[in-house]
């Protein structure tokens, strides 16, 4: 099990081009599924309170694996992933 604490500490990776993305600040969650639909993270070069408004959206459908340090995402790419092999 994982805390939404626990993911916030994890860097955002685009496969796609080996981007550090930043880190997640905030958690969008749909009330009636009760799951996660998108994160809100911060650009890799500072953070939030640095970086004024500027937050990019990652969807939960371009996570590809949560790892220890990292969370990678395929953001941008045509590349063809089953989304039923995450690991998390």
């Amino acid at each position: 099990m994982m805390r939404i604490s626990d993911i916030m500490e994890k860097e955002i990776i685009n496969v796609k081009n080996g981007k550090k993305l930043g880190f997640i600040t905030d958690i969008d969650l749909d009330i009636e599924s009760g799951k996660v639909s998108s994160f809100s993270i911060t650009g890799a070069s500072g953070s939030f309170f640095y970086r004024g408004t500027e937050v990019d959206t990652v969807f939960w459908r371009d996570i590809l694996r949560i790892g220890y340090d990292t969370v990678l995402v395929n953001i941008g790419s045509s590349l063809n992933f089953d989304k039923d092999q995450i690991d998390i």
